[in-house]
């Protein structure tokens, strides 16, 4: 087997999100995954090992330069916004009535000589289960979108350096998926507005806060079968483990079950940007002792 070690921030939701998409992507291409968590005085970090020789992130971040994404949809008459392009796949949605917006996606790409895909779209999925409203569209664009804007940032990193410290790779995007705290700012906190310098009338200033898109479209998949634990409807808790777990495990351990070995857990808040509108997370503000 081979073992890779990125470092992480416990306390940003997003990364710790990514981690297990890390670990759901390997576990994919490579077959037999396992991941944990490592912290102490040296720093946080996120070890993820499986089957065969090759690195483990190197062969996501291989993936996912080469990937490309298809939306799903259960009937030709509904396609994704804003020029995703669309594939019909009778009952992929467990939503009794989707929209666009809903439609979960596929990324492809071809992988030791055979196409493989990584599914997403925990936003879709029907079953009433916590988080999907972390698929809220930012600025009006849509999944298709968004996806594209992650995608063509990563196709133009250094791997090399993204191998090392995938979640500290920032771009000057348009909108992602705020599902990482670092990729919003709020006007009254920072003093100013990106949006009105851009588009106000004064605008013309293309100023935007540093994005993050290896870690935010990794949360993506990530989150396609994990959930953190709901408090209500602003608070959630997520958790970190430090004993060797598979994807099935993993995925339970994140929302605070089982109780494997040392577990650390913390309170995140996830807001409305606006009334009505986006909403964000926090940082993690409270750890709650295991």
């Amino acid at each position: 087997m081979a073992q890779a070690s990125i470092p992480v921030d416990l306390d940003n939701p997003g990364q710790v999100f990514a981690c297990m998409g890390f670990l759901e992507a390997a576990d994919i291409l490579l077959g037999n995954a396992h991941g944990r968590f490592e912290w102490g005085h040296s720093g946080d970090f996120f070890i993820v090992c499986a089957d065969g020789n090759e690195n483990p992130v190197r062969a996501v971040l291989s993936f996912l330069t080469n990937a490309h994404v298809k939306w799903l949809s259960p009937s030709s008459d509904l396609k994704e916004r804003e020029g995703g392009a669309t594939e019909v796949v009778p009952g992929i949605s467990a939503s009794a009535d989707p929209r666009a917006p809903d439609l979960p996606g596929v990324l492809r790409a071809p992988y030791e000589g055979l196409e493989r895909e990584i599914r997403f779209g925990f936003w879709a999925d029907g079953s009433g289960r916590f988080a999907t409203t972390f698929k809220k569209s930012t600025n009006g664009n849509s999944s298709h979108i968004r996806f594209k804007n992650a995608l063509d940032a990563i196709r133009q990193m250094d791997l090399r350096q993204a191998e090392l410290d995938p979640f500290n790779q920032w771009a000057r995007t348009k909108s992602l998926f705020r599902l990482d705290p670092r990729g919003f700012v709020d006007p009254i906190d920072g003093g100013y507005s990106p949006d009105n310098l851009r588009k106000g009338i004064k605008g013309g200033l293309d100023v935007r806060v540093a994005t993050y898109p290896l870690c935010e479209l990794l949360a993506v998949i990530g989150l396609q079968h994990a959930r953190p634990q709901s408090l209500d409807s602003e608070q959630f808790v997520y958790s970190v483990w430090d004993r060797w777990l598979p994807p099935a495990l993993a995925r339970a351990a994140m929302g605070g079950h089982p109780r494997l070995g040392s577990v650390r857990r913390f309170r995140v808040e996830h807001v409305e940007v606006k009334k009505g509108g986006d909403r964000t997370m926090s940082y993690g503000t409270e750890e709650v002792t295991a």
